[in-house]
């Protein structure tokens, strides 16, 4: 590979770059990334390479992070990148460690401005404590490393409070948004009221609440990117699993499985608000589970609404 360290870069230009690294190789979902970063020690013999997560990775190719990526979290994603490219057949082979050099020059050239002097050659792994070749992270007072992406968490919280599993910036939701999530009672109130104080889940739970809705998903993404943002793993897991746009029916599967959580949980209301949601999305598994919830509590929840889909005629 050229050597092209010399041409005026930045780091959106640099960001890029990964954007277009990352597409060829046919942007392999972040959380398979994630996986292939804990083994790259026994496949490459690079000891000190950090572990990827799915959240730094989304924000990393967004543009969400003020400084570009350190050069040991470049070597981990390009290597990755390439890995899985290779394990997928989108490449014939799996070129390793040899176009780590290119990416170090290009990521060199974004640390600094144009016009800055050669900087000395990096020290070996003995004067870094870091692997060999690789650039020492800058380090700049004040700054802390971005929190990794939480492991191992139930996929829903229904009977958690605000805050957890991550908090963002508060969520301004439309109009329409407000008054459609409205739409399914009093847990539907509720996510609206904790989506304005930043609550990521709750954010996360209305993108799939609208995001059952197959002319809303560009409106859906955007929630999910926020509450990506605060690290709420199930909202990374519906971007990856939609990378070219929300699919309607993906929606649905989360809303099904967020009602499942719901009724095992004993909120028959709130699993009736999701399963309604799951029919509105296609998800037809989800009328039994309606019909189930009002057989066995009588007509304290019977409201006929709750067997059309979500913004649909009664009985459609």
């Amino acid at each position: 590979m050229t050597d092209d360290s010399a041409r005026p870069t930045g780091p959106e230009d640099f960001i890029a770059e990964l954007n277009a690294f990352y597409e060829s190789c046919n942007r392999p979902p972040y959380r398979k990334l994630a996986e292939t970063s804990e083994h790259l020690g026994e496949l490459y013999g690079r000891r000190g390479l950090p572990v990827l997560s799915a959240t730094a990775v989304f924000e990393v190719l967004a543009g969400r992070r003020k400084r570009v990526p350190t050069s040991a979290w470049v070597a981990s994603f390009i290597l990755c990148c390439q890995r899985r490219a290779w394990e997928t057949g989108v490449r014939s082979s799996d070129p390793g460690i040899s176009t780590l050099p290119h990416w170090q020059s290009r990521l060199r050239a974004a640390q600094g401005p144009p016009s800055a002097p050669p900087s000395a050659p990096p020290p070996d792994a003995t004067e870094t404590g870091g692997p060999p070749g690789l650039i020492p992270e800058p380090r700049v007072a004040g700054t802390v490393p971005a929190p990794e992406a939480p492991r191992g968490r139930d996929f829903d919280r229904a009977a958690d409070g605000p805050g957890a599993p991550g908090a963002t910036v508060p969520v301004r939701l439309t109009v329409s948004q407000r008054a459609a999530v409205a739409d399914y009672g009093e847990h539907g109130r509720e996510l609206v009221e904790r989506a304005a104080e930043g609550d990521a889940d709750a954010v996360y739970r209305v993108a799939v609440l609208i995001g059952t809705d197959s002319t809303r998903g560009p409106e859906a993404v955007a929630l999910l990117i926020e509450a990506a943002a605060g690290e709420h793993p199930q909202a990374l897991d519906l971007l990856d699993a939609s990378p070219n746009g929300l699919d309607h029916h993906q929606a649905a599967q989360h809303a099904f499985r967020l009602g499942e959580a719901a009724a095992g949980a004993g909120a028959p209301a709130t699993a009736l608000a999701y399963y309604k949601a799951a029919v509105g999305g296609g998800l037809l598994d989800a009328a039994f589970k309606i019909t189930e919830i009002l057989q066995g509590t009588g007509a304290a929840l019977a409201d006929p609404s709750w067997f059309a889909p979500a913004g649909g005629p009664e009985g459609a």
